[in-house]
């Protein structure tokens, strides 16, 4: 499980969360400033409170004159605000702590400024931030604020895949804020969230470096100090470790569970689009591709909200592009393709300038020849984005001629329907005859019965006469009518019951009753818009089909047109 943007929000939204600490009611004067904190905590499912007590902590900080105090309210206000006004608490954060000329305090600011352009996705800024708050810290000797900022730059090296090296950065930072874990928390600090962030990261990057079974022991340290400490908030994410374990030695079933059991457990207003992620790919591994689908259109969802997608979460792309071609969705295919392209522009800025600068300022010892080879690994990826490029706007280009066309061609056979139906009764001759016959029987048309040797046209008539009623009472709609039930209810025979169908109808029997129903069904949804609304399901069992297989296959046989396709052209003509 990839953490580095969900740890990031998390710290961002708590720093110090623990709901161990009695809630006040409403801010008081008489409170200390670490006593507000910690009330701020325990109101953190209350946000109208919540801001009560931040808004009465930044006032009575800068009423004392209280600057270290003043920055912390505003980065209680930065974590609980969205974008642009959480980077403007944050922007105030770091003027006071400048201000401050406490360095502890300015090493703190530029810490928290990097997390909010981190979770905001300006990894530039982030990294020029937390490599700020790395000098800084070691400089003072902050071995509190040093061990923070090892612990963002391995979310970095996470975030580039870099897992060795991110690992060797987390067991520095597990141990420091493991070992200080029965430290009273002062203002500012708490060692319990980064030991439990530390912890989480480990058994990722370990997960994707396939130290499996290492992370036995860390998550069962994990659950351990949970329960001994009452933290079930982190619960979930540590079950969604051993979703992300059973995911990678592919027990998908029980990766399946695990991810749904976490997403059942959280109580906070993320998202958790990694838990989405994987369990789109789980099911996708173990064949039930419409539901990984909807799982992984969750996340693209997710990056139409917010405009903002984690380097993980690309091969949903890739799985929703595979889908849609497969079940012949141009439409589809095509705007995960271009969605993928837009996102792998974004993502190669941003893998490039992280090499960079990460290679340049922080791991000073990594040869010279690595950062050679990464550049000239991104001039090819440049090379052959740029064939890509070319080749799926051809595709674009055919696919696009070809849906067009596709449109027209439904036009001109929804415009056919429509005025075959007018016109239905005027090219039936046999049946107007017929009827013309029942009116006037005085006038009885010998050579027009007697087109059948060997029967008496005085029976076919009658025979005509029976399917005009049957016609008119709409009984083709049984959906058991048959041949040979219906020819014994006219007093005849299969053989010359076939034979009259043939002769005056111009069909075989099972034609002649599916296009009544067909017709008749089409009628309806011309004049009742309630069959409008109906699904195919519905209008094959109204019409008297069998099943919506049947009905749909005589629909295309009959109009060379899908019903579905009929109906939503049906809905755009109303």
């Amino acid at each position: 499980m990839q953490l580095k943007f969900k740890l990031t929000l998390l710290f961002l939204l708590s720093l110090v969360i623990f709901n161990n600490f009695p809630a006040q009611k409403s801010p008081n004067s008489n409170l200390s400033n670490e006593e507000i904190e910690k009330t701020i905590d325990a109101n953190i499912n209350n946000p109208t409170e919540m801001w009560k007590l931040i808004n009465f902590y930044i006032s009575k900080s800068k009423k004392e004159q209280n600057k270290e105090a003043l920055f912390y309210a505003y980065r209680y206000a930065s974590v609980n605000s969205t974008y642009p006004i959480n980077l403007k608490y944050a922007d105030s954060a770091l003027i006071i702590a400048k201000n401050s000329e406490i360095k502890k305090i300015l090493i703190d600011a530029y810490l928290h400024h990097g997390n909010v352009n981190m979770a905001e996705e300006f990894y530039e800024k982030a990294l020029d931030d937390i490599l700020a708050a790395n000098k800084l810290s070691q400089e003072i000797g902050d071995e509190y604020i040093l061990n923070k900022t090892i612990y963002y730059i391995a979310q970095n090296k996470i975030y580039l895949g870099q897992y060795e090296d991110a690992r060797k950065e987390l067991l520095i930072s597990l141990k420091y804020f493991k070992d200080h874990l029965n430290n009273k928390s002062s203002l500012g600090k708490n060692y319990q969230v980064y030991y439990l962030y530390s912890l989480m990261s480990l058994i990722d990057s370990n997960i994707k470096l396939g130290n499996i079974e290492e992370n036995k022991a860390l998550l069962e340290e994990a659950f351990s100090y949970i329960k001994d400490n009452k933290l079930d908030q982190y619960t979930p994410y540590f079950i969604t470790s051993e979703g992300m374990t059973a995911y990678y030695l592919k027990d998908y079933n029980s990766a399946i569970s695990k991810f749904s059991e976490s997403i059942r457990l959280y109580n906070d207003q993320w998202d958790h689009n990694t838990e989405v992620y994987y369990l789109g790919l789980s099911y996708w591994h173990i064949g039930k591709e419409q539901l990984a689908v909807k799982y992984l259109e969750e996340i693209d969802k997710h990056y139409e909200k917010t405009k903002k997608l984690d380097p993980q979460f690309r091969s949903a792309y890739e799985i929703l592009i595979k889908y849609y071609n497969s079940i012949g969705d141009t439409k589809k295919q095509l705007e995960y393709i271009n969605k993928l392209m837009f996102l792998d522009r974004s993502y190669e800025k941003n893998y490039k300038y992280l090499y960079e600068r990460i290679v340049k300022e922080y791991d000073t010892k990594k040869l010279i020849a690595e950062k050679n080879r990464i550049e000239s690994t991104l001039q090819n990826q440049r090379a052959i984005f740029f064939v890509l490029i070319i080749v799926l706007l051809g595709i674009f280009l055919f696919f696009g001629y070809r849906i067009y066309k596709e449109k027209q061609n439904y036009k001109k056979r929804f415009e056919a329907i429509l005025a075959q139906q007018s016109t239905e009764d005027a090219t039936t001759a046999p049946r107007l005859l017929n009827e013309i016959q029942i009116k006037s029987p005085q006038k009885f048309n010998y050579e027009f019965y007697n087109k059948i040797p060997g029967l008496n046209p005085i029976f076919v008539e009658s025979i005509l006469k029976q399917l005009e009623n049957f016609e008119k009472e709409e009984k083709f709609l049984d959906s058991q009518v048959s041949q040979k039930s219906l020819s014994e209810d006219f007093g005849t025979n299969s053989t010359y019951f076939s034979k009259i169908i043939n002769t005056y109808k111009g069909k075989n029997f099972t034609l002649y009753i599916n296009d009544l129903r067909l017709d008749y069904i089409i009628t309806h949804l011309k004049n009742d818009v309630k069959y409008i609304n109906m699904d195919v399901k519905e209008l094959a069992s109204i019409s008297g089909f069998s099943s919506t297989e049947n009905f749909s296959d005589n629909f295309r046989r009959k109009f060379d047109l899908k019903p579905s396709v009929f109906i939503k052209m049906m809905k755009e003509k109303l």
